[in-house]
């Protein structure tokens, strides 16, 4: 599976998140990242532990999503469900994102407003990062 992207396409996401689907919403032990940006990984996220294998470096980071792009491939016994095609990890991501019990929201706000914003937030029992 070839990926072509457009040049300006973007899929933002926090490194969190990125990090919490390799760690909890991959497809499964049968399935690999075959992508040849392996420096970029190495540049975001740490090794983690036990389930933890990705840990962001710099935890609440914005990045796009297609920069990591790369293709999940099937290395499992029995046939092939991708049917030698392979997945999209974009793709994955994002449908796995849709089906996450909380969204990530990403905004920009004038500083002036910071403080208040933040405060109705975190009343509001949203988590922050990057704050």
């Amino acid at each position: 599976m070839e990926i072509l992207l457009e040049e300006n396409q973007t899929a933002l996401i926090t490194v969190n998140e990125l990090a919490d689907f390799m760690n909890y919403g991959w497809p499964g032990p049968d399935w690999y990242l075959d992508g040849d940006n392996d420096y970029l990984w190495e540049q975001t996220f740490i090794h983690g532990i036990g389930k933890e294998l990705y840990r962001p470096i710099q935890p609440g980071a914005v990045v796009n999503l297609h920069e990591f792009e790369a293709v999940v491939r099937w290395q499992g016994y029995g046939p092939d469900p991708s049917r030698g095609r392979g997945r999209c990890l974009t793709d994955l991501v994002l449908r796995w994102r849709q089906h996450r019990p909380e969204q990530v929201l990403i905004v920009q706000v004038p500083k002036e407003k910071l403080d208040e914003i933040v405060a109705y937030l975190k009343a509001a029992g949203c988590s922050l990062s990057g704050i």
